[in-house]
């Protein structure tokens, strides 16, 4: 399964599989239109960036050309 195999390479234990595909599960109910892998990676993004594993955001540019 594709979920149990993204889950498993990001390390989570299996007690956080569970809840994990708990919670997609009740997402593709209450959106049946959208395609399950698109709302397990948009769990997977928020699990992320709740747990501060993103990085900040670093503009290219310093200033502003006028």
């Amino acid at each position: 399964m594709y979920i149990s195999t993204i889950a498993s390479e990001k390390g989570y234990s299996e007690e956080e599989q569970t809840q994990f595909l708990v919670r997609l599960e009740r997402a593709c109910i209450d959106n049946p239109d959208l395609p399950p892998t698109f709302v397990a990676n948009c769990l997977m993004s928020l699990s992320e960036s709740k747990l501060d594993e993103s990085f900040p955001f670093a503009p290219r540019n310093t200033g502003i050309q006028a």
